[in-house]
């Protein structure tokens, strides 16, 4: 009796263990997957906006623009998008035989004096780098139009200023970088002389010798030209950001194309932004 007991009780016990090994084994096949630690886990994160704008300042007495790129036609770049259109009934500035307060139309482009008409540095927006050229916006209209400058004839800086102007709401703010450094409402042009929409850049900076006058302390001429006036007051209907003496006006289309800027914040912007700033100015 001895002999069978032990083999009976080896047997069990072998039955056992093969049934809490295959246990074990079904256990681990229908656990989940624990989730990884916080270590084995990936974030990405969006690329901060860069607000970089490179400016090139004319070092030459006259800065010579070319429409078309001018260095190896094998190197060419893509085009700029196109320019606004012509205005119906307006002409191009600059043109034969029209006093464009220094700017004139070349075979080729465009030729600027430098310093300009306001005796200020003549500072261009600088859309592309190539090196040896340099792609910028012009002052000229159709408004947006771009050209090509040496790289020799001028000097290159940069900033972080920039700005917006909502025609709907009638709202102006400019940051330096991230930072918001004014927000104001302003004047805009009437439904008849409409302020004009794309991307314009503070040309130069002109002080007034009447703070109280109808242009505040300060002009910041843009770049841009009106789109309904060939002239103004017998100059050229430059587009500028300036002060007024009509601030009750303020929130309203009431100016033949200029943003009229509440005298406090102009005097501000006018110590704060460098020539070259852009605004983008949208419906």
């Amino acid at each position: 009796m001895r002999g069978p007991t032990l083999r009976s009780r080896a047997l069990a016990v072998a039955i056992a263990l093969l049934l809490v090994s295959a246990c074990s084994s079904s256990r681990a096949a229908v656990e989940p997957t624990p989730p990884p630690t916080e270590s084995s886990t990936t974030t990405t994160t969006a690329p901060a906006p860069s607000y970089r704008t490179q400016t090139a300042t004319a070092q030459v007495p006259e800065l010579e623009v070319f429409a078309d790129w001018p260095g190896d036609p094998s190197a060419a770049p893509p085009p700029p998008p196109p320019p606004a259109a012509e205005p119906a009934g307006v002409r191009p500035i600059p043109r034969p035989g029209f006093n464009s307060a220094g700017a004139r139309k070349t075979a080729s482009g465009w030729a600027f004096t430098n310093p300009t008409f306001y005796g200020n540095p003549l500072t261009m927006v600088v859309t592309e780098n190539r090196g040896d050229w340099l792609r910028v916006m012009i002052p000229a209209r159709p408004n947006g139009q771009q050209g090509w400058v040496r790289a020799s004839d001028v000097t290159l800086g940069e900033h972080q200023f920039h700005g917006t102007l909502t025609l709907s709401d009638f709202t102006l703010k400019v940051w330096n970088g991230e930072e918001l450094i004014a927000q104001t409402q302003v004047v805009i042009g009437r439904d008849t002389s409409p302020t004009p929409v794309g991307r314009v850049y503070i040309a130069e900076k002109i002080p007034q010798r009447n703070a109280g006058g109808a242009y505040g302390p300060w002009i910041l001429a843009t770049n841009a030209y009106s789109e309904r006036l060939d002239l103004f007051d017998g100059g050229l209907p430059v587009i500028a950001f300036h002060g007024t003496n009509q601030p009750q006006l303020i929130g309203s289309k009431a100016s033949n194309g200029c943003v009229r800027v509440p005298n406090d914040v102009i005097d501000l912007l006018a110590q704060v932004l460098p020539p070259g700033t852009p605004i983008d100015i949208t419906a």
